[in-house]
């Protein structure tokens, strides 16, 4: 799983939701570095599914140049529908996602979890092999929230996830790895534990 590249959204601070936000300069380049980490990875996806929203579908469409896999579009992946707090700034957001309010005019969080695991459950039953899905740092957060997890940080735009099952941890059935990219040229990679995920299933232990 990927988020989308970064967004005019993003560098104004505001959320988008629904929102079609397009990707800036930048978030090509970010996902035109992410194809070095795609082309050297030993289990390659064999398909691409993402979100209808142009950040998502412009990313994975970048993504499939070294992929060249079959590539389908899916609504439900798409980012939470804020409804009011959508053009809001990030600061001014901050009760959406402390206190789990749901938002004047959007879609609720329970509504928003189920479409999300009505979602990858539809990903996973049509492919038998890796995919890649591209789409938004909520669908990676609801993500944790279908098994009771709640992670506290914003996940970074074009951070390419990898979820290998784990049947030894019935509670959070996957274990999550995450691809960094050092040097100038992003031509050294990295495959380390997960952070974000890993400290979320920490703080449930505890």
């Amino acid at each position: 799983m990927i988020r989308h590249g970064e967004t005019e959204a993003n560098v104004a601070r505001v959320m988008a939701g629904h929102t079609d936000s397009p990707l800036t300069e930048l978030g090509r380049t970010q996902a035109k570095f992410v194809q070095f980490v795609l082309k050297n990875l030993a289990i390659k996806p064999q398909a691409i599914i993402h979100s209808h929203l142009s950040r998502a579908r412009d990313t994975a469409s970048i993504l499939n140049q070294v992929l060249r896999v079959p590539i389908q579009e899916e609504r439900d992946l798409s980012e939470m529908h804020v409804g009011t707090f959508e053009g809001v700034s990030y600061e001014e957001c901050g009760p959406l996602f402390e206190h789990g309010l749901d938002p004047e005019g959007g879609e609720s969080h329970i509504d928003f979890i189920s479409r999300i695991r009505r979602a990858l459950s539809h990903a996973l039953a049509m492919h038998n092999r890796s995919v890649l899905i591209v789409c938004h740092g909520g669908v990676l957060g609801a993500l944790g929230k279908i098994y009771g997890i709640r992670v506290k940080h914003f996940f970074q735009n074009c951070h390419l996830y990898e979820f290998e099952p784990d049947s030894e941890h019935v509670k959070f059935p996957w274990r999550v790895w995450q691809y960094d990219q050092t040097g100038n040229d992003g031509q050294t990679i990295i495959r380390n534990p997960a952070t974000l995920y890993h400290e979320a299933i920490q703080d449930m232990a505890s």
